[in-house]
């Protein structure tokens, strides 16, 4: 990759580059991703965490239920995700990118907690939880 991707939060005190494009783009509609976002679902990309650099600001890591999401301490602004403390890769909240056109969800997962009013792009390959679990249509 020759130009490092950037991202940020709402206020933008908090500026972060990835040294690797995104990958496993998808759009997340569990519980625990609505209540944190305060959004119907959001969209997150995968990058090794070696490939995250937080050029400034501070960010505020919650854990719940041994996942740990990370917010920008000055806005608030949902920013990344980690199946745990230890684990090599982190999602990055694909919206909080300065250009996150290019970055298309491949997955719905968690459609199951959907909420009724939100349509589902029917080409898109669903999940009734996550990725390797019961495929479901929206056809």
């Amino acid at each position: 990759m020759s130009k490092a991707i950037e991202g940020g939060c709402l206020c933008g005190a908090v500026r972060y580059q990835l040294q690797a494009k995104p990958t496993h783009l998808v759009d997340c509609h569990c519980l625990d991703c609505r209540r944190a976002s305060g959004a119907p679902f959001v969209t997150w990309g995968t990058v090794q965490k070696s490939d995250l650099v937080i050029v400034s600001g501070e960010v505020r890591d919650v854990e719940y239920l041994g996942r740990v999401r990370s917010f920008a301490g000055c806005c608030g602004t949902t920013l990344f995700f980690a199946d745990n403390r230890g684990a090599a890769a982190i999602d990055i909240a694909i919206a909080s990118l300065d250009q996150p056109e290019p970055f298309v969800p491949e997955r719905a997962i968690w459609v199951e907690d959907k909420l009724p009013w939100v349509v589902v792009d029917p080409a898109r390959v669903t999940y009734k939880q996550g990725g390797g679990s019961e495929q479901v249509s929206f056809s």
